[in-house]
């Protein structure tokens, strides 16, 4: 016999208070998802509560400094006192630094590696009892960048992370696959997000922004950037996928088949 549930599905996203993060946050809001939203801006942080507000489902807040080794241990603490069940975990915080082999230097690596590799993993293994619990799943956020490389652009270092999430994800599927938790990753490709604008279109000319677009055309069969919204809708479908596990779902407007 099947458990009939009587409370509403938790989730917790991490980096849910702006650009993909909050985007798969209110996907799954939308869908009836009670939210644990966790980021390490406060104001931010009441900012996106207070939208995500409007779909009537609760929505705490969880302020953290995710680079501190500490913080996946501390994050899981605040989640076990509010619930023992978590029916979604999203990965959602990431770096990228990208230089070139010369260029690449110690504190960038350790902070790809946290971020991107261990951060999602200690949360996986501290959440685990509450997954557990509720034959949950775990999301994890990973790029185009695991096996698709751009010319002028190096990026082994980032490049390696997003491959070792993947992996991550395949191999954390087949351990908990018989336990009842699946695991599955995105890997978008380019998404206009805040981080995006703020950190490589802003800086750009008039004519590197058309030279930009133009790529874009190029590059991407669907002809366009992604949206938040592109990534989120994908995110709602594999917290929902009952018999998907394992998966590194392509969402990158084709990218990847060129």
């Amino acid at each position: 016999m099947h458990e009939h549930r009587t409370t509403a599905p938790l989730a917790v996203v991490t980096g849910g208070s702006e650009g993909l993060g909050l985007a798969i946050a209110d996907a799954l809001a939308a869908d009836g998802a009670n939210l644990v939203i966790v980021a390490r801006d406060r104001d931010k942080l009441r900012a996106a509560a207070e939208e995500l507000g409007r779909h009537g489902t609760t929505v705490h807040t969880v302020s953290a400094e995710l680079s501190a080794l500490d913080a996946p241990a501390q994050i899981a603490a605040q989640v076990a006192d509010l619930t023992d069940r978590v029916d979604t975990l999203v990965n959602s915080v990431g770096a990228a630094h990208f230089s070139s082999l010369a260029d690449t230097t110690v504190d960038a690596m350790h902070t790809m590696w946290h971020l991107n590799v261990q951060v999602p993993l200690l949360l996986s293994r501290h959440l685990l009892p509450a997954l557990l619990n509720a034959r949950g799943s775990i999301i994890n956020i990973s790029s185009y960048w695991a096996h698709k490389m751009v010319a002028g652009r190096p990026s082994a270092a980032y490049s390696a992370t997003r491959g070792a999430l993947n992996s991550m994800t395949l191999a954390l599927a087949n351990e908990l696959g018989p336990q009842g938790v699946r695991v599955n990753a995105i890997a978008p490709g380019a998404v206009h997000t805040p981080t995006y604008e703020r950190s490589h279109l802003a800086p750009m000319t008039v004519e590197q922004r058309t030279a930009h677009d133009q790529r874009i055309e190029q590059s991407y069969p669907l002809g366009r950037l992604g949206t938040a919204h592109d990534v989120a809708a994908a995110a709602a479908y594999l917290a929902s996928a009952q018999w998907t596990t394992g998966a590194v779902l392509a969402v990158d407007g084709g990218l990847t088949v060129r």
